[in-house]
């Protein structure tokens, strides 16, 4: 068995230089990919709660509570204690963090023009199938 047909490898190598590629575009703005993710899903009017958002990135909540502080310090992220439940708090984008989405979004649609440059439309959608097949088969694991 050679090491270039292992399906295990090739996606994890091809994640390592993705994310190495994004990082090295969000550097200057101070935000890490994963960061990036909850800016993304907090991106909307409604409160999102630590639990939905750890669904949501697919993140254990004990990580997202230490990455929504960091992007709290930033000034990024407000985390409101919710009304009806006092031990969860409801997190919304700051006025700060709505202006940093708008200013990464075309950061983050050029490195991901990039990425996919070689592929035609049809190819990104059958890409993303087939990823979700298979992390569909290792999910729960």
């Amino acid at each position: 068995m050679e090491i270039n047909n292992l399906t295990g490898f090739l996606v994890h190598r091809t994640d390592l230089k993705m994310t190495n590629f994004f990082t090295k575009r969000l550097k200057q703005y101070e935000v890490t990919p994963e960061q990036w993710g909850i800016i993304l899903v907090l991106d909307t009017e409604r409160a999102t709660s630590q639990k939905e958002l750890a669904e949501a990135i697919d993140r254990d909540q004990t990580t997202v509570v230490r990455m929504i502080y960091s992007l709290e310090k930033k000034a990024i992220v407000r985390r409101i204690q919710n009304d009806s439940d006092k031990r969860s708090h409801n997190l919304f984008l700051s006025d700060k963090g709505m202006s940093l989405k708008t200013k990464l979004l075309p950061i983050v649609t050029e490195a991901h023009d990039h990425i996919t440059q070689y592929l035609s439309s049809d190819e990104i959608e059958h890409l993303h199938e087939l990823l979700s097949k298979l992390y569909e088969s290792v999910k729960d694991e």
